[in-house]
Formats: structure tokens, sequence, C-alpha cells
């Protein structure tokens, strides 16, 4: 089958790597010329694409196209001046944060994407990620000792990177097309439990979340992708 994936980034890269080793034919989008000559090393067709060129024709005429591109400001007006074949699927990687939250336009460029992308495709799939972690990417670097924190009792809504992959290859098998799915793993901590804990766990100045703060945040359920695939790796990992 063949499969594009436009933005080989931190999780489409994998995503190719593993659909090369399912068998698929992969080709895709970076705009690093470095990673263009390393993916395709790997078997990986990649051009070098950046805001406002267009990705060629061939990229777009395929069984399935995995959108991983968010919608800054003005890029959805990018997105449509493509050469779009409507016979492939259109898989689009969101994210929860289309729900409200501080950074409002962020989710509304999202769900504005997501809109066109059910309206103009047959064929098409909306995963939305919750906060990402894997690797050497965790959210808890980036709040070690900082103070007066807001949120000490939100549930954290995240998802490992081998689940990100793992869900998109299990959405693709069942051929899961019309649906929305919300990629998140089936634990919830509070913001202050998860974090401190990782702040232990790794030697870093504990984060301060402020203690008048009561108020609960929003748990996004994973109901609708445990019907095709359940999260295997603990955020402790």
């Amino acid at each position: 089958m063949k499969t594009s994936i436009l933005g080989l980034g931190w999780f489409g890269a994998p995503l190719a790597e593993a659909l090369v080793r399912e068998g698929f034919s992969v080709s895709g989008t970076t705009r690093s010329e470095e990673k263009r000559i390393h993916l395709n090393n790997t078997g990986v067709n990649t051009e070098k694409l950046t805001y406002p060129e267009l990705p060629s024709s061939s990229l777009l005429d395929q069984d399935i196209v995995v959108l991983n591109i968010p919608p800054f400001e003005d890029q959805l007006a990018w997105f449509k001046r493509w050469a779009w074949d409507l016979k492939a699927w259109v898989i689009f990687i969101s994210s929860t944060s289309v729900y409200p939250t501080p950074d409002t336009r962020s989710g509304e460029l999202l769900k504005a994407q997501e809109e066109w992308i059910s309206g103009t495709f047959p064929d098409w799939t909306i995963l939305r990620f919750g906060g990402l972690l894997g690797g050497n990417r965790h959210p808890g670097k980036h709040l070690a000792g900082r103070k007066n924190l807001p949120g000490r009792n939100w549930p954290v809504n995240l998802i490992h990177l081998e689940d990100t992959i793992g869900a998109t290859l299990a959405v693709i098998k069942a051929r899961a097309k019309g649906r929305i799915f919300h990629v998140v793993s089936d634990e919830h901590p509070s913001r202050s439990d998860f974090y401190s804990d990782y702040c232990l766990r790794h030697g870093l100045p504990l984060p301060e979340f402020d203690p008048t703060d009561t108020t609960y945040g929003k748990l996004v359920s994973n109901t609708d992708l445990r019907s095709v695939y359940v999260p295997r790796r603990s955020l402790r990992d």
C-alpha cells in the first residue's frame, strides 16, 4: 500500500520506519536536507518541503496520506492549494488541544483543519494526540523548578511515542475511516503528582504548584481508541 507522511519529524519519522517494516511503500516530507538524505537511506522516499512551497503531486497521489503538519496561521489556506487526490485516505494528526485551553487560538486552528478535512475528503480519520513523551522528550523537563504553576489537580492527558505509532498502525490495519480517535494513555495522574514524581526520579528541582488552585481540568477519555488499540506504555517509563 502506498503511503505518504507529510511531516517526518519526532513522530512521523519513526512511523515511516515502522510502516516500511510492515511492507508499506512510504514517502514523505521533511524541512531538513540532512534528514531527507537519512530517510532516503532507510527506504523512505523523502522530499524537502517548507512553507509556502507545494509538495509534488506524487506525494498526494497515494492510498494513504498522513498529514502531520499543524495548522499555524495561514497554513490552512496553504494546505487547500495542494494538488490533493480525493481518492486518498487522509489521516490527520491533530491534538487534544482542540478543547478549550489557555492557548485557545491553537485549538481553533486545529478544529478548523479537522472540519476542512472531514468535509473535503470521502475517506478521512482524525487522531487527536495527547501531550507527547518518549525518547528525550518529556514535558516534566520544562516544569522542573518552576513556581506558582496552575492546575495542580488537573489530570494529565499524555501518550508515549511508542503508543502513537502503535495506535496509528492499528487504525490503518483496521481501516477505521470516518472516525475521530483520542490517542491518550489510560493513566491520568494529577499534574502535581506526575511532574513531581518525574523530577524526583531524575534529580531535578521540584515544580511548585499554586496551592490555592482548586480547579480540576479535563480528563480526555481514550474509549474510542480502545476499540482498535490499547495503549501499552506506562507514563512512568
